[in-house]
């Protein structure tokens, strides 16, 4: 069990040498959210996309948008979703029949440039297709914190290349240059953390500018082993694991991962295998357990999926983080889901979480889902009702309610998600650092709240027309905050089996409270396809019920335009 696997270790260091991946959607992409939209108008979960694993493959979301035009010609959409179906099949149209012609050609080319809507520069001959599109962002941030006024900016510069030969290979490559200077707490979490959020472990910082800079490089190659049934995807990029706002053990908040994913499609059901290779924890302020760095960190997941009416869809997921100084561990390359949790009843020295995850349409415009995660669980301590240390769990329920209240385009999101505390952690082995423990680069791999927290999320988008859409946001949550050199299971990267208070009276929220209350208010104008000018606002607070001098408020307004580039976006923490 402790030989080198040269079959995974091989494909995570090619995808992290490479920033390689296959041709998939970007996980802070429409694409998703378009999907669930005209999908749950429909009263019909799509049986080509099983949504909890994002990111979202191209063939199937080309496959799906194609339905989604022609179910248009029976029964209609929104002039606003009819755009958007044609923007998302245009992103992946050398995946839409016939012979990859999907994408819409433009009225106005420039010479041999733009020909079709969404790509600068495109050739395909039914064989062979390859696209290139230039990646441009400016955003400039007028930040009040605490009464302390600062003008910062954002500045990206990069380019983006498509690709697909035949039916069996495709490829989609994004790399970014960088220079940020984040909101105040924001840059406050980067300093605890010696990290910065969603970027790349390697970076240049400016003290003096309080600037960050750095090339971001993500993608992914895709392979067909068996057409239709079988993919293998190489990637360096972001994961998530869930259908809510938040992904409780696998998001989109950290560092991007090398990843491979073995994904089978059988009737109904859908079988990821996912092998990943994460950044260790090293070099965290007050913690010295992470001093020292591991060779090695990896994660493996399994997710199975399926559709058991055409409006009920369950799943079942168990992830593995673990550390091997030779590399890859031989025996997570068995592919049958759960036979972890039974092993570690054996003395496994790794940390296993499993959970199951539901979505249902309750009505065209209505889907509820959920999630819950399971990591140390005694039944008799359970229903004892005391707090114990070892009960560690996480919950997720949620709605979407699209077209709410029969107003076309007015979009409803209502999550609430809690974690036990100490579901995270794991323990030193006696290497002087953690391990196995469910983080990358610093930071928690799932919720960035990691765990010991209640939180509350309520989000309103609405498109009175097809360029224009407007979103409010709402936030609270409540979370422990660790003081006096107790481990109260707040912070993933320490040791559950040191400086613990107790073994019983555990709360949700474990010590003094940390209350954390934010709106924001954001509004995008699309000029031309891929190409948005945007303006918003944020307000929120921070209070600390046994510190209130660390009591903070702050509020910033942006603007910007971006092309062919996601939203910077402040309101995650």
């Amino acid at each position: 069990m402790k030989k080198i696997v040269l079959f995974p270790v091989l494909l995570l260091l090619i995808a992290d040498l490479t920033h390689a991946q296959s041709a998939y959607e970007d996980v802070d992409g429409a694409a998703y959210d378009l999907v669930n939209r005209l999908s749950t108008l429909s009263g019909e979960l799509p049986q080509a996309i099983h949504t909890t694993v994002q990111p979202l493959d191209k063939k199937s979301v080309a496959g799906f948008m194609e339905q989604a035009a022609q179910y248009n010609t029976r029964r209609g959409w929104t002039q606003t979703d009819n755009a958007n179906i044609g923007l998302a099949l245009s992103n992946a149209g050398e995946w839409a029949a016939p012979d990859g012609f999907g994408a819409i050609d433009s009225r106005r080319p420039a010479g041999p440039f733009y020909q079709k809507i969404t790509d600068l520069a495109y050739y395909n001959n039914r064989d062979f297709f390859i696209s290139a599109n230039p990646v441009l962002g400016f955003q400039g941030i007028y930040e009040n914190a605490d009464e302390a006024t600062d003008f910062k900016y954002n500045i990206a510069a990069g380019a983006k290349v498509r690709a697909k030969y035949k039916d069996y290979v495709g490829l989609d490559l994004n790399i970014r240059y960088i220079r940020e200077q984040p909101v105040s707490y924001y840059e406050a979490l980067n300093n605890s953390r010696n990290t910065l959020v969603g970027g790349p472990r390697n970076y240049n910082y400016n003290s003096e500018e309080q600037s960050y800079s750095y090339l971001l490089p993500t993608g992914n190659i895709s392979v067909s082993l068996l057409r239709d049934y079988i993919s293998l995807n190489l990637g360096y990029d972001y994961l998530k694991l869930g259908d809510g706002y938040r992904g409780l053990v696998l998001s989109d908040f950290a560092a991007p991962v090398a990843y491979a994913n073995i994904r089978t499609k059988v009737w109904k059901l859908q079988y990821d295998n996912i092998f990943m290779k994460l950044n260790p924890d090293t070099n965290i302020p007050g913690n010295a357990l992470t001093n020292v760095q591991p060779n090695y960190k990896f994660a493996t997941a399994h997710q199975l999926s399926v559709n058991l009416t055409k409006w009920l869809n369950v799943g079942a997921y168990e992830m593995v983080v673990f550390s091997r100084e030779n590399g890859f561990e031989m025996g997570y390359l068995n592919p049958i889901i759960f036979y972890r949790a039974i092993e570690r009843g054996l003395g496994s020295p790794d940390k296993v979480t499993i959970g199951i995850n539901a979505k249902a349409i309750a009505a065209k415009g209505l889907r509820f889902y959920g999630q819950f995660l399971l990591n140390e669980f005694t039944a008799k301590e359970f229903f004892a009702g005391n707090g114990y240390i070892h009960n560690k769990w996480g919950a997720q329920l949620g709605l979407n309610y699209y077209d709410a209240f029969n107003i076309s385009n007015l979009d409803l999101q209502l999550e609430g998600n809690v974690i036990r505390p100490y579901t995270f952690q794991h323990i030193d082995r006696g290497e002087g650092y953690v391990a196995a423990n469910f983080t990358n680069n610093n930071l928690p791999l799932g919720h960035p709240l990691a765990a010991g927290f209640r939180e509350a999320i309520f989000i309103a988008t609405y498109r009175p027309a097809k360029n224009i859409t407007l979103e409010a946001k709402a936030m609270f949550y409540q979370h422990g905050v660790d003081t006096g050199g107790l481990n109260l299971g707040n912070d993933p990267s320490k040791d559950y089996s040191k400086n613990y208070p107790a073994d019983h009276g555990i709360k949700m929220v474990n010590g003094p409270k940390l209350t954390r209350l934010l709106g924001s208010l954001h509004a995008s104008y699309q000029i031309a396809p891929n190409l948005f000018f945007a303006l918003g606002g944020v307000y929120g607070n921070f209070n600390y019920a046994a510190l209130p001098a660390n009591n903070s408020s702050h509020y910033h307004i942006y603007s910007g335009i971006r092309l062919n580039l996601a939203h910077r976006d402040y309101t995650k923490i």
